[in-house]
């Protein structure tokens, strides 16, 4: 089964080569920003997940295996393992319960809204998953973000979304999970946020540190 993803095995000689520039609207300028993401890998290419959010992300393997070895929207495709790791890692610290301040819930940090539309979606796709009743899918409550399997189910589920709607690429993709992927096409390539550059160098740290660690 073909394993696509935004980080593919281009990340396996860096992110820079991935880095999109933006044009100069409310933040930073095109140079500006492939600048910054360049600056930003190479900053944080030897960082590695902290070992408690090793420890605590092991407790979520068996979701993180099942839910991204699925095919969403494409037969054959699916989420780079891997990749889940390291978001999970970057954005939660692989603890479940956290709500950022902006309202982003749990291990993958969801927006309440984003999770409930994609919640419906699959709850209409009539599909059977493990660890997940189809019940709490069809009216998902903000709360409900904070159990693991149904964070990391959605997860996945935007991951894939967002990899075929931006052709498999990290800045997008990356831009898109942080920002919106409104954001993503209001500028055309990577949202120039601080914020974002940041997670896309840190995913790609941890991405290829699981990738050592775990194997291809």
């Amino acid at each position: 089964m073909k394993r696509l993803l935004c980080l593919g095995c281009l990340l396996a000689v860096g992110l820079i080569g991935l880095a999109d520039s933006a044009p100069a609207q409310h933040t930073r300028g095109s140079q500006e920003v492939a600048d910054y993401v360049q600056r930003a890998a190479e900053r944080l290419a030897d960082e590695v997940p902290p070992r408690a959010t090793q420890r605590r992300l092991q407790a979520y393997e068996p979701y993180i295996q099942y839910f991204s070895q699925l095919s969403y929207s494409r037969p054959g495709i699916t989420v780079n393992t891997h990749f889940v790791r390291a978001l999970i890692a970057a954005e939660s610290s692989a603890r479940p319960r956290v709500v950022s301040d902006k309202g982003a819930i749990g291990l993958m940090q969801i927006l309440p809204e984003t999770g409930r539309r994609a919640a419906r979606a699959l709850y209409r796709s009539r599909r059977a998953f493990r660890y997940v009743r189809r019940a709490d899918l069809r009216s998902l409550d903000a709360r409900d973000l904070k159990d693991p399997a149904i964070n990391i189910l959605i997860g996945c589920y935007l991951l894939d979304r967002y990899n075929r709607v931006f052709a498999n690429n990290l800045a997008r993709t990356v831009g898109a999970w942080n920002a919106g992927p409104h954001r993503v096409r209001q500028y055309g390539k990577t949202p120039p946020y601080e914020e974002t550059l940041t997670l896309i160098g840190r995913v790609n740290a941890y991405y290829l540190y699981f990738r050592r660690h775990y194997g291809r």
